[in-house]
């Protein structure tokens, strides 16, 4: 896998209406067959609509239509507690 973005900065929804800001990283496989992103800064609650957003926005000018595409989430970590991944179920 390699980087294809690093910190991409963007707005979502969330499920109250308040405008939310995340972050993302974008991993591909070097055919292009898989990807991986990883939404940081996001309560995994709110990660489906960060990702419905990033569909309609920036993940159709990075991937091909049939890439297998693989999304965790970075869930903020608390005082000297570590970060931990969760993985969508929609995309796994």
């Amino acid at each position: 896998m390699h980087l294809l973005r690093r910190n991409h900065q963007f707005e979502f929804r969330s499920p109250s209406g308040d405008d939310r800001h995340g972050a993302a990283d974008l991993y591909s496989d070097a055919g292009a067959t898989r990807a991986v992103l990883v939404l940081r800064g996001i309560p995994a609650a709110e990660a489906p609509r960060a990702l419905a957003s990033l569909n309609h926005s920036w993940l159709p000018y990075l991937l091909r239509p049939d890439t297998t595409l693989l999304v965790l989430t970075l869930r903020p970590h608390a005082d000297g507690e570590k970060a931990r991944a969760v993985v969508l179920p929609l995309s796994a």
